[in-house]
């Protein structure tokens, strides 16, 4: 597809987005770690987001209906990013700083999810749905170049003091901040083109789910609950269970991204050439052999940590742009904001509760695995059930009807063409240390 002024600014907002991301949240468990936090410390803090999500998606919505979409882009989008300054200065002010963190990561993402219907009605009146689904990987193709970037850097910059000190990650924090506000200004350039629902919509309308949306939003929710049960300890067991130090910790997430990356622009064009829901089925089941794979994981395997990664980049690459799509798709043009904003409130109750459940679990419950492994076990399996719930949905303008078979099979042919890329991941891993 041909990119226009407006799709530009959209893919240098995400490119700078990744970077402020990959500077700030993609290090702050390992932060809270280095304060001293536990497992269920670690849960709370990962539902910070979806907490917020749950108080923002009606406001976020009305506010669409009264405000340009880019102003509240920009608005909200600077707030958050400020709040990253208390974050920093916790450890400096207070003797107990977990909790003021907590907080102040929660009202970050009050400003980042009260934008998301926003942001979504903005990308779908922006982009034409025929290159929707080969644009979104683009973007993403964006996000995870300039995501490995940073959090390669990082790894390497926090090795440079010690792993209980503050001080490195204060200094990351901020460079991140000052990425993120220069990317919350550049969105402000883009034009806007008109919205489609000013109606105002009754407060019942938030809470009336039907037809193929209403099994949609249960699929998400039993697919986001499983996802995020096992999310946050990733990091955890990484750094904590399996000893991995900083630097290598920054290298797997970069080949992750990586992966993601790579596969990004080629899941994007069988996502528009086979439909979202088939391929969506595909991500989602990969998703779920991640946790799965984890489970064999230990300080004597660390290799296969690679492996891990990769499966993982290649899987939310599917993921992520067939999920994103579909609901789109299934989002009615008249009520998208609304109707995004009542996906996104239904499914974050998932998403707040799962982390938190599986810190406590992690900490407290023997069922054959314990701590973190069981939370993997649990995870795999709420993963790749949901994919049942995803099939019985009926896709609006779906494709030519082709059988998973078929479309599994094409898929693992446009992938080969990234086999060398990933066999040099592999080898970069393990000769930077990543055995034992």
């Amino acid at each position: 597809m041909k990119l226009n002024k407006n799709h530009k600014i959209i893919l240098a907002n995400g490119a700078l987005w990744a970077l402020f991301n990959g500077l700030t949240s993609a290090y702050l468990i390992a932060y809270a770690l280095a304060l001293g936090a536990s497992n269920a410390i670690i849960g709370l803090l990962g539902a910070m987001p979806y907490i917020a999500t749950i108080l923002t998606q009606i406001t976020g919505a009305t506010l669409v209906q009264h405000f340009k979409r880019k102003h509240i882009n920009v608005v909200l989008g600077l707030a958050s990013r400020l709040w990253w300054i208390a974050i920093i200065a916790a450890p400096y002010i207070f003797t107990q700083p977990i909790i003021p963190i907590i907080i102040f990561f929660l009202l970050v993402n009050i400003g980042t999810t009260l934008t998301t219907p926003a942001w979504a009605s903005l990308i779908a009146d922006t982009v034409p749905e025929k290159h929707r689904g080969e644009f979104v990987g683009k973007r993403y193709t964006y996000i995870g170049i300039f995501g490995i970037t940073a959090t390669t850097i990082g790894g390497l910059w926090l090795q440079q003091f010690p792993k209980q000190s503050p001080t490195g990650f204060a200094i990351m924090f901020a460079f991140g901040t000052i990425i993120g506000i220069i990317s919350v200004i550049i969105l402000g350039k883009i034009k806007e083109p008109p919205y489609k629902d000013h109606e105002p919509h009754k407060l019942k309308e938030f809470f009336t789910l039907k037809g193929e949306l209403k099994k949609y939003t249960l699929f998400g929710l039993i697919f986001n609950f499983g996802y995020m049960f096992a999310s946050p300890f990733f990091a955890v067991y990484i750094l904590k269970n399996l000893g991995v130090e900083y630097e290598y910790f920054g290298i797997l997430v970069a080949i992750s991204t990586l992966a993601r990356v790579i596969s990004a622009k080629t899941a994007g064009k069988i996502i528009d050439k086979y439909g979202y829901k088939k391929t969506a089925m595909i991500g989602v089941i990969g998703t779920g052999l991640i946790p799965l794979v984890y489970l064999i994981i230990t300080q004597q395997t660390l290799w296969l940590l690679i492996p891990a990664q990769i499966i993982a980049g290649i899987s939310w690459a599917i993921t992520d742009i067939a999920v994103f799509n579909l609901l789109i798709s299934i989002a009615s043009p008249e009520k998208q904001a609304m109707q995004i904003a009542e996906y996104t409130f239904y499914t974050a109750i998932a998403l707040a509760t799962a982390p938190i459940l599986g810190g406590i679990i992690s900490d407290n419950i023997k069922i054959i695995l314990t701590g973190i492994p069981l939370v993997f076990a649990i995870s795999f399996i709420l993963r790749t059930g949901s994919a049942i719930l995803l099939s019985k949905i009926k896709e609006p303008k779906a494709k030519k009807e082709y059988t998973m078979k078929y479309i599994i099979v094409h898929t693992l042919h446009s992938i080969k063409g990234i086999e060398h890329s990933i066999q040099m991941l592999k080898k970069i891993g393990i000769g930077l240390g990543l055995k034992r």
